[in-house]
């Protein structure tokens, strides 16, 4: 560890290369963890869908800021690996429900294990609500200055 004089790298990074860096080590983590789970990528929706009833995949392009094409790509993934499936909404014929199997409860339980244990090896859990608000506003405000910018 660096003395309180000295600064590292972290010192000099911009706020979002540093929220990048987290979220990369977090990927390399979980590739080199020997109890990887597969589907590294396709799991927070996975988490989200088991988390949160009636959701379409508008629902997660527009929750994740993702297209529809990148949204369905995943979940035919977790659909052909049996995880989730979806079923008509009865109050709207044409748009689908995504619902997890059993198969992805018990996957999504893992993955959100998973999380809990980077989450606290990390610190993420010692963060408290002001300083989590913060984060989040942080987030709210870059989504109204990009909804801005399209208006």
């Amino acid at each position: 560890m660096n003395s309180e004089n000295e600064k590292d790298i972290f010192d000099m990074m911009p706020f979002f290369a540093l929220a990048y860096h987290i979220y990369k080590n977090k990927l390399d983590y979980t590739m080199k963890n020997p109890k990887n789970i597969p589907l590294i990528h396709e799991s927070k929706y996975l988490i989200y869908i088991y988390k949160e009833k009636n959701l379409s995949q508008d629902d997660l392009a527009n929750i994740f800021g993702q297209s529809k094409g990148t949204i369905a790509k995943h979940l035919r993934t977790l659909e052909d690996e049996g995880y989730i499936v979806r079923q008509v909404d009865e109050s709207n014929r044409r748009k689908y429900i995504l619902k997890t199997t059993e198969k992805g409860d018990k996957l999504a339980v893992l993955k959100i294990n998973e999380l809990n244990e980077w989450n606290k090896k990390v610190g993420v859990l010692d963060l408290d609500e002001d300083s989590m608000e913060r984060l989040r506003n942080i987030a709210r405000k870059s989504e109204e200055i990009l909804k801005d910018l399209g208006e």
